[in-house]
């Protein structure tokens, strides 16, 4: 199973200077938003192409948590969202493991492959699984409405970092949307687990720290 320790790892600094196979970057901790999680069922995914709609297979206590965003900032000029994370408390992960959909599993997973969720549009979006019920049952002009919402709110570029905390459901939740890695890719998600065995952080790993 791949799992970078050390990417996972940076998410525990503000600001840390960084060295990659793309070249040198600080690698920045921003707050993009707080999640409200109605059921505690997270939903990782690409907003726009929505392909994946399963929440992971762990449950957190419904609540608002905070999200973040870490930016590496490139020599040569670019930017590239290299983690994100969602907090659950203010411990630190004493473990990870790879976050998983109902019915898979890590234990075949050769040392390089992972499970994670596709982005085609440049952009990631954490939601609760109550919003994606919603997304589920709009009708066609509902839907382009919605893509037009988030294309609108949330803009992938090479040389700047774009987010948006959207308001969203009948539940009065949220999509938190945020431009994202290389633009298209499958990318892991790690669940962070404390000294006592409980998750205090979910994230995602978009490559740039490989």
């Amino acid at each position: 199973m791949y799992i970078n320790n050390y990417a996972l790892d940076l998410t525990a600094n503000d600001t840390v200077a960084i060295e990659t196979d793309f070249g040198k970057a600080s690698l920045t901790k921003i707050n993009i938003g707080s999640l409200k999680l109605k059921t505690g069922k997270i939903i990782a995914t690409d907003p726009i192409l929505l392909y994946d709609d399963q929440s992971f297979n762990v449950k957190v206590k419904p609540g608002n948590y905070p999200v973040f965003a870490y930016v590496a900032d490139f020599e040569n000029g670019e930017k590239r969202t290299a983690l994100s994370k969602i907090e659950f408390s203010n411990e630190h992960p004493a473990r990870w493991t790879m976050a998983l959909y109902e019915g898979e599993s890590h234990n075949n997973l050769k040392i390089d492959e992972f499970l994670g969720f596709d982005v085609e549009n440049g952009i990631c979006a954490y939601m609760d699984e109550s919003v994606m019920e919603e997304l589920d049952m709009l009708f066609e002009d509902d839907l382009e409405e919605y893509e037009n919402l988030i294309s609108s709110s949330v803009k992938f570029s090479k040389k700047s970092f774009s987010h948006k905390d959207i308001p969203y459901g009948k539940n009065s939740c949220n999509i938190i949307a945020f431009s994202a890695g290389w633009k298209d890719g499958t990318f892991p998600s790690y669940f962070g687990y404390d000294k006592n065995n409980k998750p205090c952080c979910l994230v995602t790993d978009f490559m740039v720290l490989e």
